[in-house]
């Protein structure tokens, strides 16, 4: 039965501080709930309508704690402008950093402000099988709504790491590679089987405390006239680079 202590924690699940505490955070849509349920996440609890409750196996059903819900209690919960069939409840994960498990090309983000490039940064790494992404603890919360929904599941198989960036590379001890309008073009290089690929906040770019850690910074040549490319774009063109050599 929903009751207003769950319409409490659901809600409350949209602070940073809250979801940390509680060590849950919010799915909304049958996309990103059936995702998640795939993934290696752990459900806590799903609320639902009835006729989603209907279309799932008896099985799935005996062993996760599904609430029926009205379109009217789902509304009251939701952080969406259209409200969807369902919500879902789950475990935060708590990857471990470590340095020696860490191959390939590595993704780290310096201070990225915007849920949508993170999640659009998220979905790009599921796509290119990068398993590892850093982010500095000044990068928007991977679990914020607006990331989640833009992942489109992909929240569920890539492991974000936040913390100090210095110490991560310091730690790895890989190449880094720093996106930067004022870098050497990216096709001239041959990038290393491991290594890293920093990106700036959608402003000021590499922090002054990073600059000093970096190996190569490198650009995407300019053919027209835009100002310049959204950090997730940027991301995208850099890591086909990287697989397309």
């Amino acid at each position: 039965m929903f009751t207003k202590a769950d319409l409490k924690l659901v809600k409350s699940l949209g602070e940073k501080n809250l979801r940390h505490a509680n060590k849950l955070f919010v799915a909304e849509g049958s996309k990103s709930v059936t995702d998640l349920l795939a993934s290696p996440l752990k459900v806590a609890k799903i609320f639902a309508l009835q006729a989603w409750i209907n279309q799932q196996p008896a099985a799935f059903l005996k062993q996760t704690e599904v609430c029926q819900v009205t379109a009217k209690e789902l509304e009251q919960m939701s952080s969406l402008k259209s409200t969807r069939e369902l919500i879902g409840l789950f475990h935060l994960p708590e990857p471990q950093f470590q340095a020696k498990d860490m191959k390939g090309l590595i993704l780290a983000l310096d201070t990225l402000q915007d849920p949508g490039n993170l999640g659009t940064l998220i979905r790009l790494a599921d796509w290119y099988g990068i398993q590892h992404i850093l982010c500095s603890n000044q990068t928007v919360d991977c679990f914020n709504a607006k990331v989640i929904q833009s992942t489109m599941g992909s929240i569920g198989r890539v492991k974000l790491h936040y913390g100090d960036l210095a110490d991560f590379i310091k730690e790895l001890q890989l190449p880094v590679f720093a996106a930067s309008m004022e870098g050497s073009p990216s096709r001239n290089y041959k990038f290393p089987s491991n290594m890293v690929l920093l990106l700036g906040n959608e402003g000021s770019g590499i922090s002054e405390a990073l600059r000093a850690k970096v190996t190569q910074t490198i650009s995407i040549e300019k053919r027209g006239e835009a100002e310049s490319l959204n950090v997730a774009m940027a991301g995208a063109i850099l890591i086909d680079r990287y697989f397309g050599q």
